[in-house]
């Protein structure tokens, strides 16, 4: 919004862009409902100058019909009140305005980039079926830059450097708002109120630097046409790469690919110089349609090589993630010493098989297995030894339990293992292979000493499904039976079909 200090100084300036009487005229004709075409053409009749111009629009290849006009009542039915008016205001602002006036200022570049802004927007309303917007549009996008004239001319000391040093359009709107908290558009807007241009040509052109939407009304649809205008406009003066790059980024919002879109700039490269003439303004350098799909391509290759690169990273990233995750798994799973599960996964574990063998009136052994004598060997050649101790006897039950069969630590030197179909006849054959193969190996070596130990064994077999009532009982039942064995003395088994059956060995 104008602050007030800026208002007023707009106000006080006798140097702002200007318009004629009779176009300020017919301004006010075309925002009346009751006016006639009659009274614009009588209006117009009073500038010979700009009756020239609209007869001269109305025989250009824009709106060539069947045969020319030679009457200015047939030119302005033929072009329609909005393209009059805006063939008004342009000429007479161009007419108004020199390289003397305001040096610094590339006038040319200007005025070409207001005309493409013009030609550009009435182009996408068609494309989304906004014909009667076209002229509105025109108007409004041929004037949205003209507060640009209108700081130069306030405030030319400070705002020739600006123009000076910006690399671009946007670099410009960038230091306008860091020097006057506001950018062109709304000093643009503001001269637009005050000429008495029609409401949503003054709101156009306000917003005329605001973000793109995905839009689905019609009155949003037409203002992303004035904005994409503009960034076309600076694309097409900056050369086929840059276009090419625009054209990329507006593809989404009009339903054009590239090849359309292409197909429509060069369709108004044929129309601009006619209408460049009109208007007394130079064009452009021409684009080259070849060279202009040529960047098109060369942007989509290299934009499939970025998703591409993007893919390959999204799946480094995805698999590392995973890899992560399963270290995490098995983290949560698994004792850090011996390698084996740890209590917490295999009770979850053990809960599940108790359940499906339930279910299934199937056989479940349990085995609880406590090393000899554990403590005198950390209390004579330390923990590190002990450690040594665990690590081997947790290698012999990983060596000798495949399938599902699982073996897991329970918590210090107390080990247990789990035999899902197994009764206790098959339980006691296992548990015996672990027991000669335990009693057999050296474990570690300390002081020059084998150490080999051995150790104490309960088995819990539920058979059939039956006599145990929880897995808490056959877990108890498993742990008491180690505990009598180990109380009996070393290398003992203890292996019960129930809470109150046993069975040594």
């Amino acid at each position: 919004m104008l602050s007030y200090g800026l208002r007023q100084s707009l106000e006080q300036c006798n140097s702002l862009p200007s318009l004629p009487t009779a176009v300020l005229r017919v301004i006010e004709l075309a925002k009346d409902p009751e006016s006639s075409i009659q009274q614009i053409v009588a209006t117009l009749g009073t500038d010979p100058a700009l009756s020239v111009r609209v007869l001269s629009l109305a025989n250009t290849v824009y709106f060539t019909r069947t045969a020319p006009v030679e009457e200015l009542h047939q030119a302005v039915s033929r072009i329609g009140v909005e393209r009059t008016l805006s063939m008004a205001l342009g000429c007479s602002l161009i007419s108004a305005t020199d390289n003397r006036r305001l040096p610094g200022m590339d006038l040319e570049r200007y005025w070409q980039r207001s005309l493409i802004c013009a030609l550009s927007a009435k182009s996408l309303a068609e494309t989304l079926g906004l014909e009667s917007e076209g002229g509105a549009l025109y108007t409004a996008s041929l004037l949205q830059d003209i507060g640009m004239l209108a700081l130069y001319a306030l405030d030319a000391e400070r705002y020739r450097p600006l123009l000076e040093n910006a690399m671009d359009h946007g670099a410009l709107i960038d230091a306008e708002r860091e020097c006057y908290a506001l950018d062109h558009a709304e000093v643009g807007a503001w001269l637009a109120a005050r000429w008495n241009l029609p409401q949503r040509t003054i709101e156009w052109i306000a917003h005329s630097h605001a973000e793109l939407t995905s839009a689905t009304s019609r009155e949003a649809q037409a203002r992303n046409c004035l904005i994409a205008s503009g960034r076309l406009a600076d694309a097409w003066l900056e050369g086929e790469a840059a276009l090419s790059v625009a054209i990329a980024s507006l593809e989404s919002y009009f339903g054009l690919n590239t090849p359309d879109m292409i197909s429509k700039i060069m369709s108004l490269q044929e129309q601009l110089p006619s209408v460049a003439a009109l208007y007394e303004v130079s064009v452009p350098q021409p684009l080259d349609a070849n060279q202009l799909m040529f960047e098109a391509k060369l942007l989509l290759a290299e934009k499939n090589a970025r998703l591409q690169q993007d893919l390959w990273r999204q799946q480094q990233e995805i698999e590392a993630l995973r890899r992560q995750q399963e270290a995490l798994n098995h983290q949560a799973r698994v004792d850090p010493l011996t390698n084996l599960y740890n209590r917490r996964y295999m009770e979850q574990r053990l809960d599940s098989l108790f359940q499906q063998a339930r279910a299934h009136r199937e056989s479940l052994s349990l085995v609880f297995i406590d090393l000899d004598r554990f403590k005198d060997i950390n209390d004579e050649f330390g923990h590190t030894i002990g450690d040594e101790v665990l690590k081997g006897f947790a290698t012999i039950l990983a060596d000798m339990l495949k399938g599902d069969n699982l073996a897991g630590r329970y918590g210090g030197e107390e080990f247990i293992v789990v035999l899902p179909e197994a009764d206790s006849e098959m339980a006691c054959q296992r548990v015996s292979d672990i027991r000669r193969q335990l009693e057999g190996k050296v474990l570690a070596h300390a002081r020059g000493v084998p150490i080999r130990v051995t150790a104490s064994y309960g088995i819990a077999s539920m058979e059939g499904g039956e006599q145990f009532t929880d897995v808490d009982e056959l877990i108890e039942t498993a742990d008491q039976c180690m505990y009598r064995s180990k109380r009996l003395g070393s290398s003992r088994v203890i292996a019960v079909t129930s809470p109150t059956s046993e069975v040594g060995a």
